[in-house]
């Protein structure tokens, strides 16, 4: 008899929808994601600009509070998820997988810069959350 691990996952879940990131407004927080008893979450971020905004963020935050009060996750590549308007001028399509054992929620914060209502970003993010574990490897 051969036993199988069945690893707990949930379908995919839109955080942030094609918000427009123009003069107003300039940041987005997606709703919080209960994230307790995962281990990882994966995210596919989209975004696109348009003529010629500065940059855009994307910042993990936890909270360890309900929501309340959020914190910005800076570990490794995630405290530097910039893209200037020149890598997104056409729609660039991103996977990440983030560690999110120990915490209980998380959110989204999409942030740009140099935009106005001709000049802007649209960002997509969606994230599934797992249990296991993930082997991934960084260059």
């Amino acid at each position: 008899m051969t036993a199988f691990h069945v690893k707990k996952i949930v379908a995919w879940i839109t955080l942030i929808d094609a918000i427009r990131l123009d003069n107003d407004p300039t940041f987005y927080n997606s709703a919080a994601l209960d994230v307790e008893g995962y281990a990882m979450v994966a995210l596919l971020v989209a975004i696109d600009s348009t003529l010629a905004p500065t940059d855009v963020r994307i910042v993990v935050q936890f909270s360890d509070d309900g929501g309340t009060t959020w914190w910005d996750y800076e570990e490794g590549f995630w405290a530097s998820l910039y893209w200037e308007d020149t890598a997104t001028a056409t729609e660039i399509h991103k996977a990440f997988v983030l560690p999110v054992a120990g915490f209980d929620v998380m959110r989204i914060c999409a942030v740009a810069t140099g935009t106005n209502a001709a000049n802007y970003f649209d960002v997509t993010v969606k994230a599934r959350p797992f249990t296991g574990a993930y082997m991934g490897a960084h260059a």
